[in-house]
């Protein structure tokens, strides 16, 4: 295969992102202090680049579904929408993967589901290079 057709290939998905996705950004970054959280110890991404959403890596405190009683993390938009949500297992405080608005503000909500006790709120911001 010649180099000119593997760079066209390799723009293909590029250009499908970006009719599908909306705005695209380069070097997304996931902002959120961690410190003083009972329930959250990580939220931190490695994508590359993104578009309309950023996949994140969530890390739980390891007392977050045996003491605290997490059972699902939301994600909420600055305008109050469900952007995206996921279940967390007993015991499980890795592998968990929320999806947060590219380019602003959300809250990560951790609830116990089975009594819906909300049991911590957490904003984080986002950002990045962005290039439409």
């Amino acid at each position: 295969m010649t180099r000119s057709r593997r760079r066209f290939l390799a723009t293909i998905p590029l250009a499908a992102g970006l009719t599908l996705g909306g705005c695209l950004m380069l070097d997304p970054t996931v902002s959120a202090n961690v410190d003083d959280s009972a329930v959250f110890e990580e939220i931190s991404t490695s994508e590359p680049w993104v578009s309309g959403r950023i996949k994140t890596s969530v890390t739980l405190a390891p007392n977050a579904t045996s003491e605290q009683d997490v059972t699902d993390l939301t994600v909420t938009t600055e305008s109050g929408k469900v952007f995206d949500s996921t279940t967390v297992a007993s015991g499980q405080t890795s592998g968990l993967t929320l999806y947060l608005p590219a380019g602003e503000n959300a809250t990560i909500t951790a609830t116990d589901s089975v009594n819906g006790t909300t049991i911590e709120t957490h904003t984080v911001s986002t950002g990045g290079n962005e290039l439409l």
